[in-house]
């Protein structure tokens, strides 16, 4: 607990004077040092700094940073460019700032095993590691356990655990209110692109989106189901393979707004307006869903929110607190723009 810690940094520390007696020095030569002023010699300095090594002795502003409690934030390099990755890390940001945690971004190699990284995150005060859509290891996992670090994982790829804390989004929930708003315009043949396939994410949006047309009696058609990796270039791909069929799909809800705004470039090429001759539906609300023309449908994810989430759970483990659930999923929310509206055939009846 960080109380125990502060304890222990209170316990008998050098004084200056003891310092400056070792050191064969004046009092004020040794604060000298201590504050950086130039007019110390240098053979003196180099006495004096030896001397405060060998008796651990930390200035008023070296013990404030060790009794400073840290979060490390760590994520993959691939994921900095990410707009989530940027809100998720500004709630973290915020959340740190509001209760007096400092805060450390550790960026790890895409692909590669990240030798040492947990050596990386030691200060000298108490630290906890929040990992943002991570695929941590099991041996990390433990070494980090044994280390006494607390973990939450924020948006994990695998499924949550009470291994450590996690905080996500009510991913299958947005994924039925995305589907449930198309099959409430009218659609009933509706393409689902995916994410990356293994994660837990794209998983659960796509069962939303399964579950919404089982409620509607609709039997899903193997045919329209396309899988991705959230990216605008597979969104594109897949959505011209959707398009190219004879029995083409009147509405595509996409796993993420980069795939979406890749559905809007397939369909411009196709000669398709949207939303007149197709409706798009994204996930996330990032920036693009705002760019695009039209601006997409969208499922918001509480980004921010959950890196702010994240922060006050490591907070609350650095203090010795047990939070009541090991995971929590922050609600998303359905944002009606201009991507989606009433399937062509319907409106040509009315």
């Amino acid at each position: 607990m960080i109380e125990g810690i502060l304890m222990r940094d209170k316990e008998r520390r050098p004084s200056l004077a003891e310092v400056a007696g070792e050191a064969g020095v004046s009092v004020s030569t040794v604060s000298k040092v201590v504050n950086g002023a130039p007019d110390v010699a240098d053979d003196t300095r180099v006495r004096v700094e030896s001397v405060l090594r060998d008796k651990q002795y930390l200035s008023p502003k070296q013990r404030s940073r060790r009794d400073l409690a840290t979060v490390v934030v760590v994520l993959a390099s691939s994921s900095m460019s990410s707009p989530l990755t940027v809100e998720i890390l500004r709630g973290t940001m915020r959340a740190a700032h509001e209760t007096g945690l400092e805060l450390v971004l550790l960026d790890l190699p895409d692909g590669a095993p990240a030798a040492g990284w947990i050596e990386r995150t030691k200060r000298n005060g108490p630290v906890a590691v929040i990992a943002v859509k991570s695929r941590l290891r099991t041996e990390e996992r433990a070494k980090l356990a044994k280390n006494g670090v607390p973990l939450v994982e924020v948006d994990t790829y695998r499924l949550p655990d009470s291994d450590s804390y996690s905080v996500g989004a009510t991913n299958f929930a947005g994924g039925m209110a995305a589907t449930q708003h198309l099959l409430s315009l009218g659609h009933r043949r509706i393409g689902f692109l995916g994410g990356v396939s293994d994660t837990q994410a794209s998983i659960a949006r796509k069962h939303g989106h399964l579950a919404a047309l089982a409620s509607a009696g609709i039997q899903p058609g193997a045919d329209i189901v396309e899988e991705g990796d959230f990216t605008y270039e597979s969104g594109l791909r897949a959505a011209e393979s959707l398009l190219d069929r004879p029995d083409r799909v009147t509405a595509i809800f996409a796993a993420s707004d980069a795939q979406a705004a890749g559905v809007l470039e397939a369909a411009r090429r196709a000669g398709m307006s949207v939303p007149r001759d197709l409706s798009v539906i994204g996930f996330d609300d990032q920036p693009v869903a705002r760019m695009t023309a039209p601006r997409l449908t969208t499922i918001r994810q509480p980004s921010e929110a959950m890196g702010s989430y994240a922060v006050d759970v490591a907070h609350k483990l650095l203090l010795g607190g047990a939070p009541p659930v090991y995971h929590t999923d922050l609600a998303t929310e359905l944002i009606v723009r201009d991507s989606t509206a009433v399937p062509q055939v319907l409106e040509n009846m009315a």
